[in-house]
């Protein structure tokens, strides 16, 4: 799948070993497309939640891809910041002069619990972070990408919590149900331009997200942690949870020519976990 060589890729989340955006970005950079690597690279706050990318980790991300042979740049964004998104899309026009696909990948589950004990303030963040990050991170990108008057990709990130919502994750669904509708009626704007937008919906990935999800899970559940991994890798009909690479070949698809008369799709990549019984 040639068809992304020589395009410029930004991709946001990527500054976690082992996570969804470094194997996406790094499955770009082997289809030959140059990848801006973005993560807001904080520690943790008091909410709880499995923390961001580091930017040591970042910077070794796009070290790695520059080894392949295309250019790569690490950048620190906070993507619920406009000031912060814009000049991240302004280093993008700077050091590439083009930007070819957009990758919003970066999210969080924030102080996931009962909504009668959420605080408020989890329930903020969690949309903030994954809706409205979303939306600014399209907002800010397009005009370059509709300025090269090649056409372009979107590819966002959602979840099949979007569709299948479980009990103590209300606000990650419903930030997720979101990116979907975004998905589908940005589709609808940006069609005249060539440029295509689509949401991956995964289900379980072996991150070390979902790891801390079902440490949550049993911790609220009061179950022991091996049963509800047990329980939940017993709910795909494949027997396993995705990697970050089976996430990556989609979007890598998603991204190529061969996906060109594709948009506004929400494809999702669980295993057959919702399907039927």
């Amino acid at each position: 799948m040639s068809s992304v060589k020589d395009q410029v890729a930004l991709v946001t989340g990527a500054g976690r070993r082992g996570g969804i955006g470094e194997a996406i970005a790094k499955r770009l950079a082997r289809e030959g497309a140059h990848v801006m690597v973005g993560d807001i690279c904080a520690p943790p706050t008091e909410l709880a939640h499995a923390g961001s990318g580091r930017w040591e980790e970042l910077e070794s991300i796009a070290a790695e891809i520059g080894e392949s042979g295309v250019k790569s740049l690490p950048v620190r964004v906070d993507i619920t910041d406009a000031a912060s998104v814009r000049a991240m899309v302004a280093r993008a026009d700077e050091v590439f002069g083009r930007l070819d696909i957009l990758v919003n990948n970066a999210g969080a589950a924030i102080g996931p619990g009962r909504v009668l004990e959420m605080l408020e303030e989890a329930w903020r963040r969690t949309l903030e972070i994954n809706a409205t990050g979303t939306f600014l991170c399209c907002k800010f990108a397009l005009p370059l990408m509709i300025a090269g008057g090649r056409g372009g990709r979107v590819i966002n990130m959602s979840s099949l919590a979007a569709e299948r919502p479980k009990p103590y994750v209300s606000a990650y669904a419903a930030s997720k149900a979101a990116v979907v509708a975004l998905t589908q009626s940005l589709a609808q704007e940006v069609a005249e331009f060539g440029i295509t937008v689509n949401a991956v919906l995964p289900g379980d990935v072996d991150t070390a997200l979902k790891q801390w999800g079902l440490q949550v899970e049993a911790m609220v559940t009061d179950l022991p942690y091996d049963e509800v991994m047990a329980a939940a890798v017993a709910k795909v009909p494949l027997g396993r949870f995705a990697v970050p690479e089976d996430v990556a070949s989609l979007v890598a698809f998603l991204a190529s020519d061969e996906a060109s008369f594709i948009t506004g799709q929400a494809y999702k990549l669980t295993g057959g976990r919702e399907l039927p019984a």
